[in-house]
Formats: C-alpha cells, sequence, structure tokens
C-alpha cells in the first residue's frame, strides 16, 4: 500500500547529495530536451526536402513530422523498460544509460547521409536514430524527476522537482537558439552543412552531464528500500495492480500538458512560418524568449505549489489552457512578430511551468519508493506516445482540413485540456497540511 510522502519517511540525503543530485538529473533533461527540440525544429525547417524528397511539400512535411511521431512510440517502450531497471537496480546506473544512449543518436543523426546520397536508406536510417533517441528520453525525464523529487524535502519538493521541468527550457533555447543562428546562414549553405552543427554538438553536452552524473550518489529514499529488502521484483505490474486509478488520473494529466508543448514548441514554428508569413527568424526568437521565461515560471509555480498545494496550480494551469487555446492561434493569425511571440510565452511560461515540475512532486508523493520511477514513467510515457509526438501531424492534418485555419487545432487543444483538468481533479491533494489523506498508513490508491 502506498504511503502519502514515503520520500521523507524512508530518510532525505545529504544537503551535498541533494545538490548534486539536482544538478545531476537537471544535466540530463537539458541534454533530453535539447535533442528532442533539435529533432522537431529540423522537422519543421530541414527534414521534409533532405530526407523526404519528391513527395510535395505537404507530403514531405507530414513525412517530417511522422519521423519525429516515431520517436514517441518509442518512449513508452524505453521509459517502462529502463522504469523496471530504475525502480529494481537504482536511479544513479539507469540514468547513466539511458543519457548515453540518447546522446549517441542524436550525434549520429547529424552524420546521417540525406537521400541525395543514399535514396531511401536515408529516411530509414533517421527513423531508427529517432527510436533510440526516443527509448532513451521516455526514461529519461522520469528518471530525473523520480531522483529529484526523492532528493528533496517536503517543504519544497515542487520547487525541487521543477528543476528538471525548468531544465526542459534550458535545453529547448539551447536548441532553439542554435537553430536560430545557423538559419541566418544562406538556405544551401544551411541545409548542405549548417544544420548538423547542432547534432553534432550535443556530445560535448553529454560529456558534462555524465561528470555531473558520475558524482551523483544513490537516493537515500532507495538505499533504504534496498536496505530492507523492499525491492519490487515487478515495479511496472505492481504499479498497475495497486494503483491504477493514480496512473489513470495521471495519464489524463499528461494528455493535457503534453500536446501544448509539442504544438507550441513544433507545430506552430512550422504554421506561422509556412502556412502563415511570420520570418523564420522572428519566429524562432519569439520561441527563445518564451522557453527562457519558462525556466523562471516553472520554478516560482513549483514555490507556490510548496505554499497552497499541487492541485490549485495544476487546475489553474488547465483552465488557462482551456481559455487560451483560441486567442493564441488568433495571436498567430496577426502575423504580427510581436503579438506571435506573447503567444508563445503565455502557451509555454504560464500551462508548461504551471504543470511541469508540479506534476513531478505530486506523482512523486503518489507512489512508494520501490514503484515511483515506473509508476511516474507510465503516467507520462504512454500519453507522450499517443497525443503528445503526434501533436504537430495532427495539427498539420487538421489545419489541411480547416483550409489552412487554426481553430481545429485550438478545439483539440482545449478538448485535451478538459481531459486534463479531469484527471487533476480526480487527484487527491498530496502536500502535507492540505491533504485529506495525511496520515501515512492510508493508501493514495484507493482514495481516488
Amino acid at each position: 500500500m502506498a504511503q502519502l510522502n514515503d520520500i521523507d519517511r524512508l530518510g532525505l540525503d545529504s544537503r551535498q547529495q541533494r545538490r548534486r543530485a539536482i544538478i545531476g538529473s537537471s544535466v540530463g533533461t537539458v541534454i533530453e530536451w535539447y535533442d528532442f527540440t533539435l529533432y522537431g525544429l529540423a522537422s519543421a525547417l530541414v527534414f521534409a526536402p533532405l530526407f523526404f524528397p519528391g513527395a510535395g511539400d505537404f507530403a514531405g512535411l507530414l513525412g517530417a513530422f511522422a519521423s519525429f511521431a516515431v520517436g514517441f512510440g518509442a518512449r513508452p517502450i524505453g521509459g517502462l523498460i529502463f522504469a523496471h531497471f530504475g525502480d529494481r537496480v537504482g536511479r544513479k546506473a539507469t540514468l547513466m544509460v539511458t543519457l548515453i544512449m540518447m546522446g549517441t543518436a542524436t550525434t549520429f543523426i547529424g552524420l546521417l547521409p540525406t537521400a541525395e546520397s543514399v535514396g531511401v536508406l536515408a529516411p530509414i536510417l533517421l527513423i531508427v536514430l529517432r527510436l533510440f533517441q526516443g527509448a532513451g528520453a521516455g526514461a529519461e525525464f522520469a528518471g530525473a524527476m523520480t531522483m529529484a523529487s526523492e532528493s528533496s524535502g517536503v517543504r519544497n519538493r515542487a520547487f525541487i522537482a521543477g528543476f528538471p521541468g525548468a531544465a526542459v527550457y534550458v535545453g529547448m533555447a539551447l536548441a532553439t537558439t542554435m537553430f536560430a543562428l545557423l538559419s541566418l546562414l544562406p538556405v544551401d549553405q544551411f541545409q548542405a552543412w549548417g544544420w548538423r552543427i547542432p547534432f553534432v554538438s550535443s556530445v560535448v553536452i553529454v560529456a558534462f552531464a555524465l561528470y555531473f552524473r558520475l558524482r551523483v550518489k544513490e537516493t537515500a529514499a532507495f538505499e533504504a528500500v534496498e536496505t530492507a529488502g523492499e525491492v519490487t521484483k515487478a515495479p511496472l505490474v505492481e504499479a498497475v495492480r495497486s494503483h491504477w486509478r493514480v496512473l489513470l488520473c495521471g495519464m489524463a494529466l499528461f494528455t493535457f500538458a503534453l500536446p501544448w508543448v509539442y504544438i507550441v514548441q513544433t507545430f506552430s514554428v512550422s504554421y506561422v512560418t509556412g502556412t502563415l508569413t511570420v520570418n523564420p527568424t522572428a519566429a524562432l526568437i519569439g520561441l527563445i524568449i518564451a522557453e527562457l521565461l519558462t525556466i523562471p515560471a516553472t520554478l516560482l509555480f513549483g514555490r507556490l505549489a510548496d505554499r497552497i498545494g499541487r492541485k490549485p496550480v495544476l487546475v489553474g494551469a488547465a483552465l488557462f489552457a482551456i481559455v487560451f487555446a483560441y486567442p493564441m492561434f488568433a495571436l498567430f493569425q496577426t502575423e504580427s512578430s510581436v503579438l506571435v511571440g506573447i503567444g508563445l510565452v503565455l502557451g509555454l511560461a504560464i500551462v508548461q511551468g504551471g504543470t511541469i515540475g508540479v506534476s513531478a512532486a505530486m506523482l512523486a508523493e503518489m507512489f512508494p519508493t520501490s514503484m515511483r520511477w515506473s509508476g511516474i514513467a507510465i503516467s507520462r510515457e504512454i500519453p507522450a506516445a499517443i497525443v503528445g509526438g503526434t501533436a504537430p501531424l495532427v495539427a498539420t492534418a487538421l489545419v489541411a482540413v480547416a483550409g489552412g485555419t487554426p481553430w481545429l487545432v485550438a478545439a483539440y487543444l482545449v478538448a485535451l485540456s478538459v481531459i486534463g483538468l479531469i484527471g487533476i481533479w480526480r487527484l487527491p491533494e498530496t502536500l502535507p497540511g492540505k491533504s485529506v489523506v495525511d496520515a501515512p498508513a492510508q493508501s493514495v490508491a484507493n482514495r481516488i
């Protein structure tokens, strides 16, 4: 039976270990989202003509976005496999493997020959590497959320869990900045070699991340479970058996949260620069500003969740998403660089800033240590595959059906946000003092 806040019951890491765990989990998240953002931007801007030529502009773009979605098909597979080992073997060793897998795949994408050189082999190799990238990334963030949450105290857990969430946007901003600078190259040079530089450069970030991860010890919470002989042989199975209600609500939460980032981050850039007439460099600058502002927003929302509770912040983010979906696309329709930038900022800083770190703390407090990574991975990565990675593809198709207008995309976001709101509403508050299930012996799983 799950015990609320058993992270604290099992003991806390030392202050030095906490700092190292926060840095170690965050730098891995930087490389994860640097990699995924690079792929998303390349899908929107260069992969169609380089790897899917001859299909026409629209079909080529669909092919590029389909390869983007393929990585998300691999996310739950990799996420669940590595979550099993993360709960069985430990957080540190598993996160080392996922980091190396992700970084290697991204570097090799930057070295791939194009369809002009090797024909149909080019998109095949691209998709294979994308699968490895997705498998590693599927475990990375759930593991980072687990490690950061287990290395924090109850009074600042949402704030600390927000650091890997904020690191998402460090990686995004870094990737977007590099792409924006390289997009200033002449088009022929950018497509010939410029786009490759950010992918190959990821090897430097991986080396930096590995240095910090090697200095991180195993979390005290996992060591306590291991010492007590309470490690679960089949954590995934046990999580589904004993916490299926929590898992359904968690999946509903991420069904709302994840498509927002991929539609704002990936689809919107393609839409405002392709269907509309916004300058690509201006659009990327607006996106960079949005990503940079989301970093402090994530930490501030974490602080707020540590004061007033997890649910009010998550409910507020979902309600804002429902209200803002149509106005966001109305801002895009103006084709004004400033107004497009405002839409991007609000879409990321409020919706994502209000969910990414707070959800990590809330879910970590709902699953016992022996199955925590597995529970978070199931909650997050299955929606990531179904509605996250497919979001740009679905949005592109909806725009085509609507004759170039974005209103069906807005309706899609509203529908997903309503699903998320229902899931959040069904989850109990987990902040001590605000929770209706503070008694340690009570099972969170049975209170939903």
